[in-house]
């Protein structure tokens, strides 16, 4: 016997929640429908306390902050349970099948779990949501709206192309920004290394002569004296701060603050504005493809667009939904969307097409995003270059003039 954790409907549409014992989450759920009961949800409450402590750290991310990993496994999951379920095997067996085939250890002890649960009786909604770090709110949304339309292998392709899609997303991103911020690293490494240990070697000689040196050499024998005494105290407050700034924007309200900032900066800033739109409405238009009310669905996606500030926004249009307000009317009056989204949005609901609209309005601004991504790349690493090429010849220029007077007044 085990004992199970139940939230429940009674006969008059309240919500009841408690424990009963019961060997197989099937017998419990039969016991319910005797007390006449239906089961909402229904979980071991021994586990419960271990996967409360896994969604306690997992709370307020969501699957934007996923690894490029993550997103291969979620793309892949959804495409080989979906090819699965369309030549008719059980959805019980075809997540035993997937679970022996991942080469991911955990992940496979994941799908193992997951294929337990529903064996024993649980949704595949239920099971998912048992893992958040594996299968975010939009997975089991989908899943748990693909189940009661009877259409699971459909939308869980349609599931995996949209993974797919938010990988390649994801990475154009990536990519624009790895390779200046490589090139900074390794800049500031050698230049350290140089004020630090080489530098110090040369101007000694330098000093041995005792004549007045240029303004370039003083200014380079301060910053390089200052970082052999001081450098210790230098790595402790970069590390320091480093720790502080985590601290701070693990808080909403420094997120937001991060967010904001990063929002505002040039040519970044638009990048990531339109890296979200088309988050936004790629997601948005999973949802309701796959059967999701615009008003539950904005609900979800507030948790994926990735920035705190637009998450807020996105909140005011959800409330508007909600209220009785089109969702073209709640864009153009609001601030979280460029206004242009409202009207193609309107012409989405008119014609009864909004999921195809709203993907057609994601493609563009995955295109925008690849367009921006190219520009910043070009536009950042001739200034690296050109940076670090005069931080190397004022380092030059500094022991070369010195150099130069003395060999003059001999």
């Amino acid at each position: 016997m085990a004992l199970f954790k139940y939230e429940a409907l009674d006969s008059s549409g309240n919500t009841v929640r408690g424990t009963l014992d019961a060997g197989t989450p099937a017998e419990a759920r039969s016991s319910l429908r005797e007390r006449g009961l239906h089961a909402k949800s229904l979980a071991d409450a021994i586990a419960s306390s271990t996967i409360a402590k896994i969604n306690a750290k997992q709370q307020g991310s969501s699957w934007s902050g996923f690894s490029g990993r993550r997103l291969d496994l979620l793309s892949e999951f959804s495409r080989h349970l979906s090819m699965l379920l369309k030549t008719g095997l059980p959805l019980t067996q075809a997540l035993s099948v997937l679970s022996e085939q991942v080469e991911d250890v955990r992940f496979r002890n994941v799908l193992q779990d997951v294929a337990i649960r529903v064996r024993e009786g649980a949704s595949l909604d239920e099971s998912l949501s048992c893992h958040p770090k594996y299968f975010p709110e939009l997975a089991v949304c989908v899943a748990r709206a693909g189940a009661a339309a009877g259409s699971l292998p459909h939308v869980l392709s349609e599931l995996s192309t949209y993974y797919l899609r938010q990988k390649r997303l994801r990475d154009k991103v990536v990519s624009a920004l790895t390779y200046p911020a490589l090139m900074s690293s390794i800049g500031i490494l050698v230049l350290t290394f140089l004020m630090a240990f080489v530098v110090p070697k040369v101007t000694a000689v330098l000093l041995e002569q005792q004549h007045a040196l240029p303004w370039p050499t003083e200014v380079l024998l301060f910053i390089s004296t200052f970082i052999q005494n001081w450098w210790p105290a230098l790595i402790l407050t970069v590390v320091g701060l480093a720790v502080l700034g985590n601290a701070i924007i693990k808080t909403n309200s420094g997120r937001r603050m991060l967010d904001g900032m990063l929002l505002k900066l040039p040519v970044l800033g638009n990048l990531f504005k339109k890296q979200a739109v088309a988050r936004w409405a790629d997601t948005m238009s999973n949802l309701i493809f796959s059967g999701i009310p615009v008003a539950q669905a904005l609900a979800v996606v507030r948790n994926a667009v990735g920035n705190k500030v637009l998450e807020d926004e996105i909140i005011l249009l959800e409330k508007a939904v909600l209220e009785g307000r089109d969702l073209s009317d709640a864009i153009k009056q609001g601030s979280a969307l460029p206004k242009s989204i409202g009207f193609v949005v309107g012409v989405g609901e008119e014609s009864g097409e909004l999921a195809r609209v709203l993907k057609d309005v994601a493609a563009g601004y995955n295109e925008e995003v690849e367009v921006v991504s190219g520009r910043l790349t070009d536009l950042i690493n001739p200034i690296l270059i050109v940076f670090l090429g005069l931080v190397v010849g004022f380092i030059v220029a500094a022991i070369l003039l010195p150099i130069t007077d003395f060999s003059q007044v001999q």
